[in-house]
């Protein structure tokens, strides 16, 4: 038996002295900074400030290291090796990008847009505008076309580097948009040169940084200029334009290396995450800080095995939702195989578990069983970062056993850069989401209608406030939203949360996800999702409470790889959107779902009573999609747009009970 990665931890956070007010908690902070709160990486380096000084570091100290690589594509379409470009030979096609948008005359606050899929070319576009002090604008590269052409509108874009599989979206907007300027990061056909409209300048970003002046000067901002307008996906309405500092984003990564979460300069991650969402511009910056290398997937999610298998990564992030498919593919093999091998793996899943909680792990079960498990990612990976959900508990304990490695779960938004919560090294209690990173610091704001309170026993619980380094500097073109959501510097997240007797925070509602049934009871409906989505049987769900009505209703996506084989044992036959409307799934998803209430001892009112099964599916198993407006880029669901979907059907349960 060998010590765990961590001394062990049973007490997070600090509460500042003193700093409770009559409607909010004590101030948190981290406990190994309870004085101050940090803002720049490299505390002998207080220069570095911005993320385009990292980078310039990262040159300067790992110039040969691999920086960025992609998968090569054989004679006979197939992905080949992973190829890498070196930091240094990465800053001179910087340069010359930089170079391009100073020829445009481009220089510090001049927004540029970036559309695409995660690549190189992505990257080096990015650094190459940060060069010259230009903000970035990420597009999701699921938008569609009136949120691509809001987006571009409301930030006042007219350069934009993009992906040729985007190139006709852009296009099509350009003219309205008042777009300039297009650099694709594929070579440009005489086709594609037709297709741009008078006074349009189209170029492939080879021929972009051969038109600048080789000895043109670099501009970058300070670290109070701003990095990006990220707009967040939304789930109601228009996107909603974050403006982010170098400092927000630099406060952030420091906020993470504090906390002990370091990336070496070994260190091989892979990225496949949006560079349009937050999450992942942290991740990749704090890449930067060591030298480490990263490798692009391929574009094709459905692949992504194959291209783990490929780069072998070190560092792993994810989202629940991918870790959870991860837990259903392991446990589906395991539910599949012979009496032995399942008693083999339950007895050696109990007996490390109990190890990895008192911060150790055992060498014989590794060899037994989980270092074949940890070959699925690789066999090499060493740390994995959850971040823009809350990761169930039996989901993180999963992953800690099997992969063999620590795991650090986040908690954070856009409007913050990302990291605000994290659980540190050593902190082997689930189900929470840690303490403070030491560059922001947070409290819990009374929530009286909802009957939250600081004051509320055994747990202070309220909406979870931030202040610090790292917090946006206001939503663009929009005053009102921006006063609303930062208040005397705090930012409310709209998240409740509650501080737990060793000091972690715990999400357990959202603010605006919580509605009244009519008998007066308040339903988070997040957290009853969590709960239901544990079965195995359920892909998606949709809880939904009408303040009318005494009882909630749900609409269900089954999971194909689980409920298909279930209907064939049943003698349940067909193609699966038809068959998986026979009564029997019903029946089975709504047994499930009052198995997992039961299991969680949920309120009778909480579980609900009748249940619609949305059974066509895309190729992802997705019935809620990013496609038919029912989900975020990241993720989360569009409440709004799935009761507007499913309202036949809504209403017809309720008139059914």
């Amino acid at each position: 038996m060998g010590a765990g990665p961590s001394a062990l931890v049973e007490h997070i956070g600090f509460q500042v002295p003193d700093s409770a007010t009559e409607n909010s908690s004590a101030v948190i902070r981290n406990r190994h900074f309870p004085k101050e709160l940090i803002s720049v990486p490299f505390k002998d380096e207080p220069e570095i400030d911005t993320c385009f000084k990292i980078f310039a570091r990262a040159v300067e100290k790992y110039g040969n290291n691999d920086m960025l690589g992609h998968r090569t594509i054989e004679a006979d379409g197939t992905a080949g090796p992973y190829q890498f470009e070196s930091y240094a030979t990465v800053s001179k096609q910087v340069d010359r990008i930089g170079a391009g948008l100073a020829k445009l005359g481009y220089g510090e606050g001049k927004t540029i847009g970036i559309f695409g899929i995660n690549s190189a070319a992505w990257i080096k576009s990015l650094l190459g505008s940060w060069r010259q002090g230009c903000v970035c604008v990420p597009l999701y590269d699921t938008l569609g076309a009136e949120s691509t052409k809001f987006i571009l509108k409301d930030a006042d874009v007219t350069t934009v580097f993009c992906a040729h599989a985007k190139l006709a979206q852009v296009l099509d907007v350009a003219q309205d948009c008042g777009i300039t300027t297009i650099v694709q990061f594929e070579p440009v056909s005489d086709d594609d040169k037709a297709k741009a409209p008078e006074g349009l300048t189209l170029m492939s970003l080879d021929e972009f940084m051969d038109s600048g002046d080789a000895d043109a000067a670099a501009t970058p901002c300070a670290k109070d200029g701003l990095a990006y307008i990220m707009y967040t996906s939304g789930t109601t309405g228009n996107p909603k334009g974050v403006r982010l500092s170098h400092g927000n984003v630099t406060a952030s990564v420091a906020g993470l290396i504090g906390m002990g979460i370091e990336i070496l300069q070994t260190d091989v991650y892979l990225s496949y995450l949006p560079l349009a969402h937050i999450f992942e511009t942290v991740m990749q910056i704090l890449g930067l800080c060591s030298g480490a290398a990263v490798g692009f997937y391929q574009g094709n999610i459905r692949l992504i095995m194959d291209d783990i298998q490929a780069l072998r990564p070190t560092v792993f992030a994810g989202v629940p939702r991918v870790y959870s498919r991860f837990y259903d593919k392991v446990m589906q093999t395991i539910e599949a195989s012979s009496w032995v091998k399942k008693t083999m793996f339950n007895t050696a899943f109990e007996n490390q578990l109990d190890n990895v909680r008192k911060g150790t792990r055992n060498a014989f079960w590794d060899n037994l069983v989980f270092n074949k498990t940890k070959a699925h990612l690789g066999g090499r990976v060493r740390l994995m970062a959850s971040g823009a959900a809350p990761l169930p508990a039996h989901i993180m304990d999963f992953l800690k056993v099997v992969f063999c490695c620590e795991v650090h779960q986040g908690y954070g938004m856009t409007e913050n850069a990302a990291a605000a919560v994290i659980t540190p090294g050593g902190y082997t209690r689930a189900g929470t989401i840690g303490e403070p990173v030491p560059c922001c610091e947070i409290k819990l704001e009374d929530v009286p209608e909802l009957e939250y309170t600081s004051s509320d026993k055994p747990f202070p619980r309220g909406e979870i406030c931030i202040r610090g380094h790292n917090v946006f500097h206001g939503y663009h073109n929009l005053p009102d939203k921006t006063a609303e959501t930062l208040v005397d510097g705090w930012l409310h997240t709209g998240d409740i949360g509650q501080v737990l007797e060793d000091g972690s925070l715990q999400i357990i509602d959202r603010k605006k996800n919580i509605f009244k049934l009519a008998q007066g009871e308040y339903v988070a409906a997040e957290e009853l999702e969590m709960v239901f989505h544990r079965s195995k049987y359920i892909n998606q769900i949709f809880v939904y409470g009408d303040s009318t009505q005494s009882t909630l209703v749900a609409i269900v996506v089954p999971d194909v790889e689980t409920v298909g084989p279930w209907m064939s044992e049943q003698g349940i036959e067909g193609d699966f959107n038809v068959a998986a409307k026979d009564p029997k799934v019903r029946d089975l998803l709504l047994a499930e779902i009052k198995k997992e209430g039961a299991n969680a001892k949920l309120a009778g009112f909480k579980v609900p009573k009748a249940i619609f099964v949305e059974s066509d599916v895309n190729e992802l198993n997705q019935g809620f999609t990013i496609e038919n407006g029912c989900m975020t880029p990241s993720f989360k669901l569009r409440r709004p747009q799935l009761k507007a979907r499913y309202k036949a059907e809504i209403d017809k349960m309720y008139s059914q009970q």
